[in-house]
């Protein structure tokens, strides 16, 4: 569904009181979409794994053909296999469509 199509990845609010709250937007592709279990696989291209963190909470735009869909969720899991570093965030709340004229 959204395979192929490039995301963008920006930490919306920190979970932990003292953790560091990271305003950079990150570039990514998407791999696959599981809707069943609601995750987004994401390449996460030039940046390193460390800086996603996993008590944040973060905003994942994907630009399709169609336009741009936004989620909100949180990273479950970073890793590296052979494709890349790879990200899985769970989306929390559905998919919404950003209307831009």
């Amino acid at each position: 569904m959204y395979e192929e199509c490039q995301a963008e990845v920006r930490m919306q609010r920190m979970i932990l009181k003292d953790g560091y709250y990271d305003e950079t937007t990150y570039y990514c592709s998407v791999i696959t979409y599981n809707p069943e279990e609601e995750d987004i696989y994401l390449l996460s291209g030039e940046a390193k794994l460390p800086v996603f963190s996993l008590d944040g909470i973060y905003e994942c735009r994907i630009h399709t053909q169609e336009g741009e869909v936004s989620c909100v969720g949180v990273i479950e899991e970073r890793y590296w296999n052979k494709l890349g570093n790879v990200i899985r965030v769970h989306v929390k709340n559905g998919f919404y469509k950003n209307l831009v004229n």
